[in-house]
């Protein structure tokens, strides 16, 4: 398959930024926050039908589509003013000055369900994104960038790439939410709602004296390599049973979940390939994100919160102390993600939340041990994408995209593409 680039153009919010919004203050959980444009691709079947074995007026269908995309999205900008915004790296606020978000269509060559339905190569995935490099050359930094890929058939695969500073993976979702929602009333504003910008005043971004500098990277950017592994519904079966044998108390009460399962599968597999690599076992840490809506009870966040809501457990595997069963790994996930679960609960000021993700920067950074393996993973599943409906239906699958930042301090990250099909 072959990803043409037929367009691009800037769009701007419908309405202009009032004055006394031009400044959003970010908050420390942003600041520390990956400073990536992370991207996504949700791909769509064509709107009149199921499958991609027949082209009917496409190239003229998907004209309107974009035009219509392009009215919509410049209306939801108007009420996610900052996403149109710059932001000066380092900094603590984005300039809400309109600037506009580049749109980007694109044409592509074959039949969608070829991705869909088989393994695609990153490197075509890659393609379907807006270029992250060129928004990192930018300064200041662009927040977010579109592209609408139309296939041969009609099928449409939508890619975003939005800088993680200014959002996590449940923020990304309720805009892009919104923005369909507007599509698909005409946009009419009534049947939308207004995210929150309120977590900078809650959480007040400040100078990180306390994080302490990343050693120097051990491996070369040319040998980064990114894989999708598509674990299907029967091997997860098989994998949150194993983890599940011989296990006592809640363990055993309580099966596995699959993320559980999966995430520990991966790190024991990390864990035996290192050990094949060095002759010897090593200690090894996982760093495994986690959401805090919902958490932070005390702190009365609104339910509609744009920005990054995002904290980390760690796991430590130490031989001699512990086993490489997937039960036994399992265990210790799950015990830590209840530990640090309960510790953020407990916070009741901002400098206790920003005391503990520093503690956890650190841990995984400057504090890390040379000797010590690093593994880091985030899971999306759970998370609502198929709500993001634009008039084509909900995305038959989608996929996390991988940027160079991305690779280099999360060189060990596992994105996985779910699909709903059928």
């Amino acid at each position: 398959m072959k990803v043409q680039i037929l367009s691009s153009k800037v769009i701007k919010p419908s309405i202009p930024t009032p004055l006394h919004l031009k400044e959003h203050k970010i908050s420390f959980l942003d600041q520390l926050a990956s400073p990536i444009h992370f991207g996504m691709v949700f791909f769509f079947f064509p709107p009149d039908s199921k499958s991609c074995t027949a082209v009917s007026n496409a190239n003229e269908n998907s004209s309107k589509t974009c035009d219509q995309l392009e009215k919509s999205l410049s209306a939801t900008l108007s009420r996610y003013y900052p996403l149109a915004g710059r932001f000066f790296k380092g900094g603590f606020v984005v300039d809400c000055n309109d600037q506009g978000v580049e749109f980007s269509r694109a044409k592509v060559s074959g039949e969608i369900a070829g991705i869909v339905r088989g393994s695609p190569e990153m490197k075509l995935i890659d393609a379907l994104v807006p270029d992250p490099f060129g928004m990192a050359r930018s300064d200041p930094w662009p927040v977010l960038a579109v592209q609408i890929n139309v296939f041969d058939c009609g099928g449409i695969a939508m890619g975003i790439r939005i800088l993680h500073t200014l959002g996590d993976g449940v923020s990304v979702l309720a805009f892009l939410k919104d923005w369909a929602s507007g599509d698909r009333a005409g946009l009419k504003q009534e049947l939308v709602c207004c995210p929150s910008f309120e977590l900078g005043s809650l959480f007040p971004a400040r100078k990180l004296v306390e994080l302490k500098p990343l050693p120097p990277a051990n491996f070369p950017s040319n040998r980064l390599v990114t894989k999708c592994f598509l674990f299907d519904g029967a091997t997860i079966s098989a994998l949150k049973s194993e983890a599940g044998a011989s296990g006592s108390g809640e363990l055993a009460e309580r099966k596995p979940s699959r993320v559980q399962a999966v995430t520990a599968h991966i790190w024991r597999a990390l864990i035996q390939i290192s050990q094949a690599k060095h002759g010897h076992s090593r200690p090894s840490l996982m760093s495994f994100a986690m959401s805090l809506r919902g958490r932070l009870i005390p702190f009365q966040i609104p339910e509609n919160s744009h920005g990054t809501l995002v904290g980390h457990t760690t796991v430590r595997y130490n031989p001699g102390e512990s086993s490489t069963e997937l039960n036994t790994l399992v265990g210790l996930l799950r015990n830590a993600i209840t530990k640090t679960g309960n510790d953020y609960a407990k916070a009741r000021h901002s400098d206790e939340i920003y005391s503990m993700l520093i503690d956890y920067y650190n841990e995984i950074g400057g504090d890390k041990p040379s000797g010590v393996d690093l593994s880091r993973f985030t899971s999306w599943c759970g998370f609502s994408c198929y709500g993001i409906d634009f008039g084509w239906g909900s995305p038959v699958g989608w996929l996390l995209c991988p940027s160079l930042w991305n690779l280099f301090f999360c060189w060990m990250t596992y994105l996985v593409m779910e699909l709903k099909l059928g």
